[in-house]
């Protein structure tokens, strides 16, 4: 399979928001950085490039090592877990807006990505080197982007979609399908994680039941409600640590924590130092 150059615009975060004009984004990205539960509209698919990346989906979790390919599906919760700063895998990002021509009635094609098996571990050796053919077409004409390369992206992921349809190996739906509990939860969760909150308030708003809600939550992200929630609030707050001079205590306020000291017992629990010592330590290291 070809190798993919690491100079396309490396990264710790997830790619950048998805142009409406031309709705496809890619990035190398390295393994330091862990991204909790969420979902997107786009597809995602990670291609592992070097060192090995853990990522959460519904299914448990899987390695992504060099070679490997993951295709998450349109809405599919997952995560990445926190690992190497060596390991390196391409993120690929497209709508599904793309592939849907009312003309061609070709609803099937755009749905192909939603069916299939998406970890590379139950595909044949054609199947991965089909894909990552496709994948590198699409680095390839993204990254040179001379006359036609929307174009050319575009067939080689019409091109993809058309041998996931027909060729590679479908999922049960009906034994792997994901809840709308946990799409519901995470979404509220994103709207409202800084205000004042817990399982029981997020249950009553969203009429679910707080046993079950706990359970499912817990069953399907691998973390507690409370945990899932702290650690949105640590990310906010180790961002406002690293790009601000916001006071400490205002950093706690503005991140969520209705405590500062339960602000500071957890962060140096997560991070083994206080939030002023870290933002200290990050900012010499960036020096």
């Amino acid at each position: 399979m070809p190798k993919l150059p690491l100079g396309c615009g490396a990264s710790n975060y997830e790619p950048r928001k998805i142009d409406e004009k031309f709705p496809i984004d890619m990035a190398v990205m390295d393994g330091s950085k862990a991204f909790l539960y969420h979902w997107h509209e786009a597809v995602e698919i990670l291609l592992g490039l070097e060192g090995e990346t853990t990522v959460g989906i519904r299914s448990g979790d899987v390695t992504l090592g060099p070679g490997k390919i993951l295709i998450i599906s349109s809405k599919e919760s997952h995560s990445i877990l926190p690992g190497n700063r060596k390991a390196k895998r391409l993120a690929i990002n497209f709508s599904l807006s793309l592939l849907r021509d009312e003309r061609l009635n070709n609803r099937e094609l755009a749905e192909a990505f939603n069916r299939i098996e998406g970890f590379s571990d139950s595909w044949s050796t054609a199947d991965i080197e089909k894909i990552w053919g496709c994948a590198y077409k699409i680095w390839q004409e993204y990254m040179e982007r001379q006359v036609g390369w929307r174009e050319m992206c575009l067939a080689a992921l019409l091109d993809m979609a058309l041998y996931a349809h027909r060729s590679l190996p479908k999922r049960n739906m009906a034994a792997g399908e994901e809840t709308g509990m946990l799409r519901e939860t995470l979404a509220y969760l994103s709207a409202h994680y800084l205000e004042d909150i817990s399982l029981d308030s997020c249950a009553e708003e969203l009429c679910f039941n707080r046993t079950y809600l706990s359970h499912q939550f817990k069953k399907e992200t691998g973390v507690s409600f409370h945990s899932y929630v702290v650690n949105m609030r640590l990310r906010r707050a180790e961002k406002l640590l690293k790009s601000t001079d916001m006071p400490v205590t205002m950093v706690s306020r503005e991140s969520g924590f209705q405590s500062e000291k339960s602000f500071y017992r957890v962060f140096r629990e997560r991070y083994g130092v206080s939030p002023g010592a870290y933002r200290i330590k990050v900012r010499s290291s960036d020096s």
